[in-house]
């Protein structure tokens, strides 16, 4: 089998990650990196034995013919590299969020589409180990009609604390943070947006707030979500500023899926627990799942599903037309706090 070959578009903090799960999989070979930053694309490119870099994407394009290219810069890039991925006839997989509106991700899609090549948003959090498993417990009834799901992460990453008096935690991480005038639901919460689609399909409103706690950045920190479902309500809160939690960083955050035959609950360690509980007696189950690495492990999990997908023609979960509508929701929830009302999501998503 010949060998995919791939071009990484970007050189920050998550490309160690998808480089590691390209160079896991057989028959697959990152060729070169494309950034702006040459000094860091080369210490990447050294730390992973990547042949070349380059700082002009086109130009990578043209002299390395790749069949794939893996997308790791801020959304305001997606859309010029998008286009010439297609242009060149490359598959694209492409951080979250794909576009800061709509209609900028609508226009990536028709031009994916227009090319005939194929493309997937990097979404790993439905990807970690225990969404997968629970994913899979929800299918299969264990614990009958789920009716409310609650998930919960809270640590200081935006606030300075005794562990890291200097600079906030996940400013240090990820300094492009900061300047966000959309921060935390955009940039983090459309991963349990998309989580809640996983576990429950398509919500009917968003009912959004938000506050700005910490003054080191420039969009909200604190936000709580809540998503109507046909059978079932969801309330996600997020919080990177607030102190006394266990620090950072985080395994996972808290959920818990309540149906109508028992409970599931994934802990701050990612464990699963699934409690049946009715007349004829009470039962748990810890279901046995590997939880080392996860958060490096999620990114290689879904670069495996795009492969996959690629080698066998097998739909992509969260191909650019799926993903159009966990945008879509999360970029509703501003509407939702800029009006102070909950929004009718049906009229939206039935237009995508």
């Amino acid at each position: 089998m010949r060998p995919l070959r791939v071009v990484l578009a970007g050189s920050g903090y998550v490309t160690p990650f998808h480089i590691a799960g390209w160079q896991a999989l057989p028959d697959v070979q990152v060729v070169a990196i494309a950034a702006r930053n040459e000094s860091v694309a080369k210490e990447r490119a050294r730390q992973f034995g990547i042949a070349r870099t380059y700082t002009d994407l086109e130009k990578t394009l043209a002299a390395e013919a790749p069949d794939i290219v893996d997308i790791c810069t801020p959304p305001e890039a997606h859309g010029e590299q998008i286009e010439l991925a297609a242009r060149y006839g490359a598959h694209v997989i492409c951080q979250k969020p794909l576009a800061v509106s709509v209609s900028l991700a609508q226009a990536m899609l028709a031009t994916v589409e227009k090319a005939g090549v194929r493309a997937m948003v990097h979404e790993n959090f439905r990807f970690r180990p225990w969404f997968r498993a629970l994913g899979q417990r929800l299918d299969a009834g264990d614990i009958g009609q789920p009716f409310y799901l609650r998930s919960d992460l809270r640590l200081a990453g935006t606030v300075t604390t005794s562990f890291h008096p200097e600079a906030p935690w996940s400013l240090t991480r990820q300094p492009f943070f900061a300047g966000l005038d959309r921060f935390l639901i955009l940039e983090s919460m459309i991963h349990q947006v998309d989580v809640a689609r996983y576990f429950l399909g398509e919500p009917k409103t968003i009912y959004a707030r938000a506050r700005r706690i910490s003054p080191h950045v420039a969009g909200e920190d604190l936000a709580i979500l809540h998503l109507e479902f046909e059978t079932a309500d969801a309330v996600i809160e997020r919080s990177y500023a607030s102190k006394g939690h266990p620090g950072p960083p985080v395994i996972s955050e808290t959920v818990a899926v309540e149906g109508d035959e028992g409970t599931a609950f994934v802990d701050g360690e990612g464990s699963l627990r699934i409690v049946r509980d009715g007349p004829d007696g009470r039962s748990e189950d810890i279901p046995p799942m590997n939880r080392s690495d996860a958060y490096a492990s999620s990114y290689g999990a879904a670069i495996a599903h795009f492969v996959h997908g690629l080698r066998t023609g097998a739909p992509f979960e969260t191909d650019f037309r799926d993903n159009l509508r966990t945008l879509a929701i999360t970029l509703a929830a501003y509407d939702s706090i800029e009006t102070g009302q909950p929004v009718d999501l049906q009229p939206l998503l039935s237009a995508l």
